[in-house]
């Protein structure tokens, strides 16, 4: 007597489910996008395209605020004026001391890029911080630049709002 096989398996195909859109609950199918709970009259789900032009439109909109708000914060720095004065040789670079006068209505440091005057190019520069600099007021400060050798040369400061 021959043992007779058994059944093969059924094997059943899962249909791919998501999270629901609005509160997470699993299970729900890929063709929808809410759940029975979410949407329990089966009322028309919201495209794929309607859910990425929301996200577009939500983004454009932080740019848009992120943008005012970073312009209110600017407003009143600078424009700052930089000159050099003297310039000593250093174990390490060039002391370098810095005029800057801030000709804005608010309180801020910037930055002034220091490079070899007249400009070539492809000639190195550094950019310096300067301390803060109150409405109005000039500041005089020197700093280390050691992109630009040991042999003092003459320089020129470009200083710029922050």
């Amino acid at each position: 007597m021959t043992p007779t096989p058994a059944a093969p398996a059924v094997r059943r195909e899962l249909e791919p489910t998501h999270p629901c859109i609005r509160c997470g609950r699993p299970g729900v199918p890929a063709d929808a996008g809410l759940c029975e709970l979410c949407n329990p009259l089966e009322l028309s789900q919201p495209s794929a395209t309607q859910m990425h032009g929301i996200a577009v439109v939500g983004i454009i909109a932080f740019i848009f605020v992120l943008a005012i708000v970073g312009r209110a914060a600017l407003a009143g720095t600078g424009p700052f004026v930089g000159v050099i004065g003297a310039i000593a040789a250093a174990p390490e670079g060039l002391a370098v001391t810095m005029t800057v006068t801030n000709h804005g209505s608010k309180a801020t440091a910037t930055t002034c890029a220091v490079a070899e005057t007249p400009a070539r190019l492809g000639a190195p520069t550094q950019v310096v911080q300067t301390p803060l600099i109150q409405p109005g007021a000039t500041v005089q400060f020197t700093a280390l630049v050691t992109k630009l050798g040991t042999t003092p040369i003459q320089l020129a400061a470009d200083c710029s709002s922050p």
